[in-house]
Order: structure tokens, then C-alpha cells, then sequence
């Protein structure tokens, strides 16, 4: 590629970065966002005051105290945040409250519960970044997953990049204090470092995807889906390697592999447990009564939320309305109704909401993301292509089963798996297109 292509490239990537950014204090609160600041305190526990210890959870958990919140909820933003807040100077003792949502917002506000301005920006910078580092890892996926077209893959880059660095949903909850912009960013630097090993298997490599998967499940409980599923793919292609296009992006398996393979597995679950100590006394327990426990704050969310689908199938078309033919949704619970009317009206008056595509913009982004799911299927041999191929239809599957829920956060990491597919499938189209036209203008000249 011409020196002057790769210089737009990347001023086109530094633009949608910057479109991230320029946006995160102007972002509509949500209440959640002060229950992850409080639960940032954890950092001045664990590493400032060196007492982890005091983290642990030890049975019977109160609902929405601090162990539930503990247990409930991941580490990977509360460490980011909390040392964000910390080398800002603030005290212990001055970090925010956590929010109560069995009182309504003028109640909240009353007694403190909403974070000062500087605490919430200074924490939303770090996930802003986060969000930011997710615009090129999204290029570089597609770019390496569409690589069996051999020419042009940037298209699909550029056009993933986009659709992820304007997506409404993405820009309003990554920006946010919340798990989402660590659980889709970290989701993404998984399988790239995937993709990575693939092409040239190094230790330093396996070394990083260890970090990165751990910090992905301790990001949300949700980075299981990611880490098993990259992990699980990369084994199949490991032990069905004949089944596969022996590509210059594919190596060979030997009995390294495997051993880097069990490394990450083994590695991953340890940063998970170093980074968790809410676990510590007896990890296996206390992750089935976060499983409990969450089961009963989803059942408890379900039975009190219009949002909640009347029939499997609304909840399996959820994953075709949720990417891109849904409606903002800035929060779930009632009580935020009309009192955010003002900050949503400065935020979509500056225009830092994102792309809001109509519904015919929206079908036909749905459209190239289907084109690009078929493509991937069609090209399943190719090793790069099955990595990303696992990665999608297998969170698919995980959401379309387990989420109850017309809630667009809960659908955040496949929405941006969606604009991949859809920067697929419009290269697939342009594939076409090309090749087709190139056909007419051979059988043109041979009449000629």
C-alpha cells in the first residue's frame, strides 16, 4: 500500500478516535455509573492500603449492600477508575456513594448519591480511552478476518471502524462508567491477539493473550463468552488442522501449541482470581452465588420491566433489532423518566450521540451484517475466518438464550460484532461487484 494511503488511513482512524473522546462529559447519566465509582474504592483497598483480605465476601450477602455489589459486578473498571480517582487526589473517605434504586432520583440526588462532576469525568475519561483503543482493534479484526480476499481488506476495516465509532449505543455506554467499555474492549484485543498467534505463534504473544483474556473475565462475568469461545475455536484449529486452508496466516500445529493453548487457559483463570479477591475463601462457591444471585436480580428485573420479552422468539429477533434498528435507550429503570429530559437534549443537540440511522439506513446495515455472517460461513475454512465466524454465531447464541431483556447494554458486544459483519459484508458486495464487472469487460474485449 502507497505511503500516502496508509497517512489517510490513519487520519481517518485518529477522527474517529477523536469523535469518542470530544463527547464523554457531555454523556446523560446513569445510575449505575455511581455504584461502579463506589465500588472503585476497592483500588485504595487493594492496592494502596495493600489489604485485599477486606474484600473478601463471606456469607449470607444482603441485597445491594457492599458484597453484593462486590460479587455482582467486575474488577477490571473499578481498579482502572479507582486508581484514576486516587492519583487525582481524592481521599477515600471523599469517594462517591453508591446509588439506591429503591428510592427515586430527587431522593438520590438529596442524600449524595449522584458523583460530584469531577469524580464522574475523571472516571469516564478511562473508559472513554478504553472505548477509543476499541476503533482500531475493530479495522484490524476485520481487516485479518475478510483476509482470504487477498486485496482491498481495509474497506472492511474502515467501514467497521466507522459504524463502531458512531454507533449510538457503543458511544453512550462505553463512554460511561460502566463495565461495557472494558468487557467490548478487552472482548476485542482477545481476538486479536488470536488472530495474532495464528499468523506467528511467539511467547510474548501467548503472554499478552493470558493478561488480556483475565482482564476480560474480570472485566464483566459476560468475558467468559469471549475468552471460551477464542479459546475453544483456537483448540479446534489446533486438533482439526486438516480440515482447514494451510494459509500464510495459518501455522502448522506442533505440541507447543497446545501447551500455549493450556497456558492461556491456566493464566487467564489466575488473573481472573488475582483480580478478585470477592472470591478468595472458596473461588467455586462463591462464583455459584454470583450465579444465584444474579439469576435472582435478572428474574427480579424481568418481572419488573416492560421491557421484558413476552416469548422466545421476540427474544431471539432481539438480536436482529438490537444492532441497528433500535432506538437509543439512555436507561432501564423508570425512575430516570424525564428527569435526564435536559442533559439527553444538550447531548443529541451537539451532536456526540452517534449515527442515528432511520429505519431503512439501519435495514440496510442489517443486510451487509447477514451478507458478511454468510461470507464467513462460506469461507469457514479459511482459519482466520472461523476464528471470527465462532466468535460471532457463539455470542449470538449466548445472548439470543440468556438475555430476558430489551436492554441494549446487555447487547453491546454483539452489536460491535455486527459492525464487523456488516464492513464484511460490504467488502464481500464490492467483491462482487468487481469481479463481475471484470468478467464483462473480458467477455467485451473477446467480442471485440
Amino acid at each position: 500500500m502507497a505511503w500516502y494511503k496508509k497517512a489517510l488511513i490513519a487520519c481517518f482512524f485518529v477522527i474517529l478516535m477523536s469523535y469518542v473522546f470530544v463527547g464523554y462529559t457531555r454523556v446523560p447519566f446513569h445510575g449505575d455509573e455511581a455504584d461502579h465509582l463506589f465500588k472503585s474504592r476497592d483500588f485504595m483497598t487493594y492496592f494502596v492500603e495493600g489489604r485485599p483480605d477486606a474484600l473478601r465476601v463471606r456469607p449470607p450477602v444482603a441485597i445491594d449492600s457492599e458484597q453484593h455489589i462486590r460479587l455482582l459486578t467486575g474488577t477490571t473498571t473499578a481498579y482502572l477508575t479507582g486508581y484514576a480517582l486516587w492519583s487525582a487526589g481524592v481521599e477515600k473517605w471523599e469517594w462517591p456513594a453508591p446509588w439506591y434504586y429503591g428510592l427515586d432520583y430527587a431522593w438520590n440526588i438529596e442524600n449524595g448519591r449522584r458523583p460530584e462532576e469531577f469524580k464522574l469525568h475523571r472516571a469516564r475519561l478511562v473508559t472513554t480511552l478504553l472505548t477509543m483503543l476499541s476503533i482500531p482493534l475493530i479495522g484490524g479484526i476485520t481487516c485479518q478476518v475478510v483476509a482470504f480476499y487477498k486485496s482491498k481488506t481495509y474497506i472492511a476495516g474502515l467501514v467497521a471502524a466507522g459504524l463502531a465509532a458512531t454507533h449510538p449505543v457503543w458511544l453512550l455506554n462505553g463512554r460511561r462508567v460502566m463495565q461495557e467499555a472494558a468487557l467490548g474492549t478487552f472482548s476485542l484485543a482477545v481476538i486479536w491477539l488470536a488472530l495474532l498467534i495464528l499468523k506467528k505463534p511467539t511467547l510474548i504473544r501467548w503472554g499478552a493473550l493470558c493478561l488480556i483474556a483475565g482482564l476480560c473475565l474480570a472485566a464483566k462475568p459476560t468475558g467468559a463468552i469471549s475468552v471460551g469461545l477464542i479459546i475453544g475455536a483456537l483448540l479446534i484449529l489446533q486438533l482439526g488442522r486438516r480440515f482447514f486452508h494451510a494459509a500464510d496466516d495459518f501455522q502448522v500445529s506442533d505440541p507447543r501449541q497446545f501447551i500455549g493453548l493450556f497456558g492461556v487457559v491456566i493464566g487467564a483463570v489466575g488473573v481472573y482470581i488475582l483480580l478478585t479477591p470477592a472470591i478468595w475463601d472458596a473461588p467455586f462457591d462463591r462464583m455459584r452465588l454470583a450465579g444465584e444471585l444474579r439469576l435472582q436480580v435478572l428474574q427480579g428485573q424481568t418481572k419488573a420491566s416492560a421491557d421484558a420479552y413476552d416469548t422466545k422468539w421476540a427474544q431471539g429477533m432481539a438480536l436482529i433489532r438490537q444492532p441497528f434498528l433500535s432506538d437509543l435507550q439512555y436507561y432501564e429503570s423508570p425512575a430516570f423518566e424525564h428527569v435526564l429530559d435536559d442533559e439527553i437534549a444538550r447531548y443529541e443537540k451537539a451532536h456526540f450521540d452517534g449515527w442515528q440511522m432511520s429505519r431503512l439506513v439501519g435495514a440496510f446495515w442489517t443486510l451487509a451484517a447477514m451478507v458478511g455472517l454468510a461470507t464467513l460461513i462460506q469461507h469457514w475454512r479459511c482459519p482466520a475466518a472461523f476464528l471470527g465466524l465462532v466468535w460471532a454465531l457463539g455470542t449470538a447464541m449466548a445472548l439470543g438464550i440468556s438475555v430476558p431483556l430489551a436492554w441494549q447494554r446487555y447487547y453491546l458486544l454483539w452489536s460491535l460484532i455486527c459492525c464487523i459483519l456488516a464492513g464484511i459484508g460490504l467488502q464481500a458486495i464490492f467483491e462482487r461487484l468487481m469481479n463481475r464487472d471484470f468478467r464483462m469487460l473480458r467477455l467485451s474485449d473477446s467480442h471485440g
